[in-house]
């Protein structure tokens, strides 16, 4: 009687799991990653084909945030038995979306380490957890896109589409991957249904920010993306108070701003990127109106800033042109590109004292062996009646042309 007593505890105790793991699953309860994380690497050194023990792992590393590690403890254990671990994530359904946004998280810090085939993997892991996420396919264009391969980029957004016809952010990497191929005219087309599904987005958000105002304030929308991008959580909720109205200030109002700049970010790009295509397309007019458009969104893009001002000085508006370079002057004072065109648009405007200012004061500085200023500023002198000062400066420009 003894004998049977004894052998149904012996196996009794074989069946139960071993020490190690229910110690990791209780000090994981617990919040102490750390402990646990100590009990799984014990258990795996004695037990290291234990399928469940890497996924113990993976659960630990998400609770130290630990992206890359705890994908890596998946597909350990999927590599260990890739039925089995897929099934345990699967079948813990409160977790799931959990699991995903660590396979999601590990792709995007894999992307920017340009480690593209990890990042293409932990993709393929969110497909399996939930195949009809939409950001799946628009994270694995960008993927393919940074490796070069248009077709399979232009395929993935195409599925982001399929999965959401309005989703603004698919619409612009197609017509990105258009621009950049050069086929402007298509790109637009793409451009501007992404804007049309940014804007109905835009508006939605920006009825939760102005809820209290009768309607959107463009000066307001602005001051706020400013001091968003610029982290400066005491004057955005002391706004937030003060000027749209909510009491609560930016810890009730933090994840709609969020979601306001990161619609506003979307939007402006794209009208940025219309904007160059039709730059591109030699359509000034129409570059103009979307690079303004871009401006009134993000005041501060250097890019849209610049290119207004070119596109401004193509249709010999000058002095318009003037104040989207002295913007960027504004935020960036060693800035030779913007120096100079402020110079030439004084040039321009015959207000010559001025344009010497710039070209010595500011261009020659920046940049003493700047050829194009030092023939400008030949002609401006000989424009004065100064011809000495012009030749000084044509001497320089073509020695320095012979030095090249």
């Amino acid at each position: 009687m003894k004998k049977l007593i004894l052998l149904t505890l012996v196996v009794l105790f074989v069946g139960c799991p071993a020490p190690t793991k229910n110690a990791a699953r209780i000090y994981i309860d617990q919040g102490e990653y750390e402990k646990a994380k100590e009990q799984i690497l014990v258990g795996l050194q004695q037990t290291p084909g234990d399928y469940e023990l890497y996924c113990l792992l993976a659960k630990v590393e998400i609770g130290l945030g630990d992206w890359i590690g705890a994908s890596k403890a998946f597909q350990d254990g999927i590599k260990t038995d890739s039925v089995k671990a897929v099934n345990w994530m699967l079948k813990d359904k409160n977790n799931i979306s959990v699991y995903w946004q660590t396979f999601y998280n590990a792709a995007v810090a894999s992307m920017e380490d340009k480690k593209y085939d990890e990042a293409l993997k932990d993709i393929g892991f969110c497909e399996i957890l939930d195949p009809d996420d939409v950001n799946i396919y628009i994270l694995r264009g960008g993927i393919y896109d940074k490796l070069g391969n248009k077709e399979m980029a232009s395929q993935a957004y195409n599925k982001a589409l399929s999965i959401d016809p309005e989703n603004p952010d698919a619409y612009f990497l197609i017509g990105k991957a258009l621009f950049e191929k050069g086929l402007y005219d298509s790109a637009i087309v793409k451009f501007d249904e992404a804007i049309k599904y940014y804007e109905i987005k835009y508006k939605r958000v920006a009825k939760i920010i102005f809820q209290n105002l009768p309607e959107i304030d463009k000066n307001l929308a602005q001051e706020i993306i400013i001091l968003w991008v610029g982290e400066k959580k005491d004057d955005l909720d002391e706004l937030i108070k003060v000027k749209l109205g909510i009491d609560a200030g930016l810890n009730a109002m933090k994840g709609s701003i969020d979601k306001f700049y990161k619609t506003t970010e979307g939007m402006s790009r794209t009208y940025y990127r219309a904007g160059m295509a039709y730059y591109n397309l030699k359509n000034d007019g129409s570059a103009l109106e979307n690079l303004v458009k871009c401006l009134e969104l993000m005041p501060e893009d250097f890019d849209a800033l610049f290119y207004t001002g070119e596109v401004l000085i193509k249709t010999q508006k000058y002095q318009e042109a003037i104040s989207y370079f002295e913007k960027i002057t504004e935020m960036k004072d060693d800035d030779l590109y913007a120096w100079f065109y402020i110079a030439v648009c004084f040039t321009q405007l015959k207000d010559y004292n001025k344009a010497i200012d710039i070209y010595e004061g500011k261009v020659l500085v920046l940049d003493p062996k700047n050829i194009d200023a030092m023939t400008n500023l030949a002609y401006v002198y000989r424009e004065m009646g100064n011809n000495n000062k012009s030749f000084e400066y044509l001497q320089k420009a073509e020695k320095l042309q012979k030095e090249q």
